[in-house]
């Protein structure tokens, strides 16, 4: 898939973005933003998402039940703020998505960690 390319799912990192029909009623909006970070990491390399500037919308960031659904009003960009190794930026199409984190597993080590940057 070419990260450049608009879509409706994608993985960046431990960021995982898929698509879902709507934002469940009673979620309760926790940020909203032309540039949020969807993904938060102790090192400063956030996985910040964004859209045009000039359209005057903006991404709203809910959450129920320990979910986060994001409510993506125009196409968006989502950027790997790290200088060295960064993830491509991917671009999605406008939309409502759930945000997962995910873990890996270390076969080596036996346990589940946090996917780092």
């Amino acid at each position: 898939m070419n990260p450049l390319t608009p879509h409706n799912f994608g993985r960046h990192g431990e960021v995982v973005i898929i698509p879902t029909s709507e934002v469940p009623k009673g979620a309760r909006l926790i940020e909203e933003g032309q540039s949020i970070i969807v993904g938060h990491s102790e090192s400063g390399h956030h996985h910040v998402l964004d859209i045009d500037r000039k359209q005057g919308t903006t991404i709203k960031m809910y959450e129920k039940d320990g979910k986060v659904y994001l409510d993506i009003p125009l196409m968006a960009h989502l950027r790997h703020q790290k200088t060295v190794e960064p993830h491509e930026t991917q671009v999605f199409k406008q939309g409502i998505y759930i945000r997962e984190i995910r873990e890996s597993y270390s076969y080596s080590d036996k346990v589940m960690r946090r996917v780092q940057d």
